[in-house]
């Protein structure tokens, strides 16, 4: 059937629908219908009875192109899901839901671009239509049950405007003792009635029809007030024309006069118009809304950067070097698509679906529910988003975390994911019975507490960082996106503490547990089969998935060793060998891939992964492994990391940033920057600084900084307040404890970053933390490790490379050509193959195989395991764990 311009207005009140079909030409109505509604009822019958209305409106001459539907707010109008409470109870048995798609479903109309509109939108669109209307700033308020308004400069509707209020409407905007709302709204007016005449009306048209005394005094004061409160915003809008509608409107006669009195001489430079026909405004307007709306861009790009997503499927092919996709084969199936997970959860009456900070919820809903309405279902979607405490409320609760505008630190936010959600909106999600199935989805959808099927979306890290750079997705509670630096300071110390909290809690509830960064594609696994598979992890040597990203100090070393990364990055500056908090774990299953993140493993079982260190770290695991990478790059800032209490203090942080820097590899002329001249004057040091960061003058570094040369093999100690960088032409294991953002950069060689801008440079922290006596000959003796032979054998030897008294962990290295017997006497073992090229890591009837510069863990509750070097040569193991002293 053709498809012609012709679009369906709808206005939608409390006791009825008025709707009619718009010619797209004139807009003019050309067939026009009223229902009759209960905004009381269920969300099975609001549904019926709004698809039924538009069902009534098929001429059958041509296909309706759009819907545009003027809806009561609070609504979220851009997704089309209903979030209206405390109005009398008024379509709160729609709370939360999708509106759009239940009537797109109960319609048919599935090809049919819907568009949800604030009831004052439509009148403004509408009345500037049908009146012909030409002024060029005007103001559109609606007086009923509530107090519309809204605003057009040259017939544009203005959302965001320096001179119109920050929320864009009129109603929250104070006005004497109360809000506008308040004071303009027909609840006003009765009880102001109520109180000067002691009698109880019904209606403003009751009142009006009076004919009392006290009627006249009431509306005109109601229009005394309105000036005086319209006069300031008239004024800074410069609005040229002031258009009225609604009923109240309608007794403009009684209130007009005191209203014009108090504006004044304006009331004769304001042309004010009254609208007799305020629902053909809405109607009408609801229509040319939903024609002119631009339609969501499916092709807008999701995510930011150059790196591959995960493959769906695992490689088969032995390349012999390192591999970026590491992944665990546990016997378990993987699923894969949205259609098998459909057909595993069609004949659930409700369904939960919560899920990590990150997750794109629409397209995952959108793809999910085709593939459910192919198994013939009718499907009522519930939006936990609608239950979040208001974003200024939520920026408020937070405020202390977020340390303002600072471009990296903040405080660690200690509270849970339900401070973000008003019980109140909670108690209001009501799954309908009526629904073939009900499914309440987002993040935090678990608060809900509703009893049925538990599937949980989990995405890694590095991919909510892609998608925050691409700017599609924002924050835990906010509306908008921010400045990148903002939004990953609030995920770091607000977003994901409370998010892996309320993971945690969840992990033994799971059904289903589904991997969504392929969001066309999903891999999902059953949750008993998941949580088999952490145990069978948690006894055995795995590798964590590494990421990878570029720096203003990056270098080539990776991407030369590392044949799989994309080679037109700029560099490569990290990898995220083993951070914890931002690394996932892969699990493989009938040749799927799925990844989730590696603290699922604490949360299944800590004391297996972390043994004795398990009662200090509890689910924190301890250590990392990174590489820094600044082959024919740059040298990293000279600077240093927090002290214990002061990483507690002014970051939440349990323990600090203690950092060793293992030289994997270099050039001739390395050299590592470690520790103070033994002649260093503090405060010499500082006014170097600040005028480096200041004025530009370049900083003698090694006149305050001493310089050594770096070899392979080397270890270099840096516990927390130790100034110190890496020099360029190094491959550094960084071998520390998990903190990983706690770098205080005090000279950076006066240079932009990446991105064009300086770096954000903390010589305030740095000189709050630093030893300056660390100096001298303490750091030859203290800071750099001297290796100490333990123990040998034919063909091998064990090696302590001694660590700082104040790293909680020690590192060994083994050296040996066939095979070494290892126990992690109760501790978690992180290792790395730094020489050689391949060896085998077997451990209770299982082995594993491991290539140089891959990072592994084995859990504690391993036990024994054995290394076989399966390469010519010797082959070089480093062993780090927590020292048992620590614990």
């Amino acid at each position: 059937m053709k498809i012609g311009n012709r679009k369906i207005g709808m206005d939608v009140g409390g006791s009825h629908i008025s709707a009619a079909v718009i010619s797209g030409d004139s807009g003019n109505s050309i067939l026009k219908t009223r229902t009759g509604l209960d905004s009381h009822d269920s969300a099975y019958s609001i549904v019926e009875a709004l698809s039924r209305s538009i069902k009534a409106l098929d001429t059958g001459e041509n296909e309706v192109e759009s819907v545009g539907i003027a809806f009561p707010g609070p609504f979220d109008y851009e997704k089309g899901i209903c979030a209206v409470f405390n109005v009398g109870g008024k379509f709160e048995q729609t709370f939360g839901l999708h509106m759009e798609q239940a009537i797109k479903d109960f319609t048919g109309l599935h090809d049919t671009h819907f568009k949800f509109s604030n009831d004052a939108h439509c009148f403004a669109a509408g009345a500037y239509q049908l009146h012909g209307l030409t002024s060029k700033r005007t103001i559109f308020i609606t007086l009923g049950t509530g107090f519309g308004s809204a605003f057009m400069q040259d017939g544009i509707l203005l959302q965001i405007h320096p001179d119109i209020p920050a929320s864009g409407a009129f109603y929250d905007q104070d006005f004497r003792d109360a809000k506008a709302d308040d004071y303009f709204s027909t609840r006003w007016i009765l009880n102001t009635y109520a109180e000067l005449s002691g009698v109880t009306i019904s209606s403003v048209k009751e009142l009006v029809e009076s004919g009392a005394a006290s009627a006249y005094s009431v509306m005109s004061q109601y229009g005394e007030n309105m000036g005086r409160f319209l006069l300031p915003w008239v004024l800074k809008f410069q609005c040229d024309e002031l258009v009225i509608g609604g009923n109240i409107g309608k007794a403009f006669s009684l209130f007009g006069p005191s209203l014009k009195a108090a504006i004044g001489p304006l009331s004769d430079k304001i042309n004010m118009v009254l609208c007799e026909d305020t629902e053909d405004c809405i109607i009408t307007g609801a229509a040319i809304i939903a024609g002119n709306d631009k339609h969501s861009n499916s092709n807008k790009i999701m995510r930011k950067t150059s790196q591959a997503l995960l493959p769906l499927t695992a490689s088969i092919a032995e390349t012999g070097t390192y591999d970026l996709y590491p992944s665990f084969s546990s016997g378990e199936k993987v699923y894969k698509g949205f259609d098998s997970l459909a057909g595993e959860i069609c004949n659930e009456k409700v369904v939960i679906i919560d899920g990590y900070g990150g997750v794109l919820w629409e397209k995952f809903r959108e793809q999910l529910h085709a593939a459910l309405v192919t198994e013939n279902k009718r499907i009522f979607w519930y939006d936990i988003n609608t239950c979040l405490k208001p974003p200024a409320e939520i920026d408020a609760m937070i405020a202390a975390s977020m340390n303002g505008d600072d471009p990296v630190f903040g405080k660690r936010y200690t509270g849970d994911l339900m401070d973000f959600f008003d019980e109140g909106k909670l108690k209001l999600i009501h799954p309908d019975p009526t629904a073939d199935i009900s499914i309440v989805y987002g993040t935090g959808a678990a608060l809900a507490g509703f009893k049925g099927k538990l599937l949980y979306a989990d995405i890694p890290k590095n991919e909510i960082q892609y998608r925050m750079r691409a700017g599609s997705i924002a924050n835990l509670g906010a509306n908008d996106t921010a400045e990148s630096t903002q939004m990953y300071k609030r995920f770091y110390f607000v977003d994901w503490p409370v998010l892996s909290k309320h993971k945690a809690a969840l992990l033994s509830h799971i059904d289903y547990i589904i991997d969504e960064q392929r969001i066309e594609q999903i891999t999902w696994m059953k949750g008993e089969a998941f949580r088999s598979t952490l145990n069978q992890m948690l006894q055995q040597p795995f590798r964590a998935r590494p990421w990878f990203e570029a720096g203003v100090w990056g270098g080539n070393w990776m991407k030369k060793h590392i044949p799989q990364l994309n080679q037109d990055e700029v560099n490569y500056a990290w990898s995220f060998e083993l951070i914890t908090p931002e690394n996932g774990i892969v699990i493989a299953g009938d040749n799927n891939l799925l990844e989730v993140s590696f603290d699922y493993l604490a949360y299944a079982d800590n004391k297996k992964l972390l043994g004795k260190a398990a009662e200090r770290f509890g689910t924190a695991f301890p250590i990392r492994f990174d590489f820094l990478d600044t082959f024919d790059g740059g040298n990293l800032s000279v600077q240093c990391h927090p002290r214990p209490a002061y990483t507690k203090e002014h970051f939440g942080e349990d323990f600090t940033q203690d950092e060793t820097y293992y030289i994997l590899d270099c050039d001739q002329d390395a050299a590592v920057y470690l520790g103070f001249q033994d002649q260093i004057n503090p405060e010499a040091f500082k006014t170097a600084l600040l005028d480096a960061q200041e004025n530009g003058v370049e900083m003698e570094v090694e006149k305050y900084v001493q310089k050594f040369s770096a070899q392979k093999h080397d270890l270099f100690l840096i516990p927390n307040g130790t100034i110190h960088a890496s020099g360029k032409n190094n491959l550094v294991l960084e071998i520390s404890s998990t903190p990983y953002i706690f770098t205080f950069k005090m000279y950076d060689w006066l240079r932009l970053g990446l991105n064009g801008q300086p770096r954000p440079i903390n010589i305030e922290h740095g000189m709050n933390n630093l030893y300056f006596d660390r100096k001298g000959d303490y750091v030859g003796n203290k800071l750099i490790s001297h290796p100490v032979v333990e123990e040998e054998w034919e063909g091998g030897r064990k090696i302590k490379l001694p660590t700082h008294e104040e790293h909680f962990y020690s590192i060994y290295r083994y050296e040996f050509t066939g095979s070494v017997s290892i126990n992690t006497n109760n501790q978690c073992h992180v290792c790395m193959l730094v020489e050689g090229d391949k060896i085998a890591v077997g451990s209770d009837g299982h082995s594993s195989c491991f290539h140089y510069a891959e990072t592994f863990v084995v859990p504690a509750a391993t036990g024994n395991y054995e290394i076989t070097n399966k390469g010519g040569g010797k082959a070089f193991v480093v062993v780090a764990h927590v020292k048992d002293e620590h614990c």
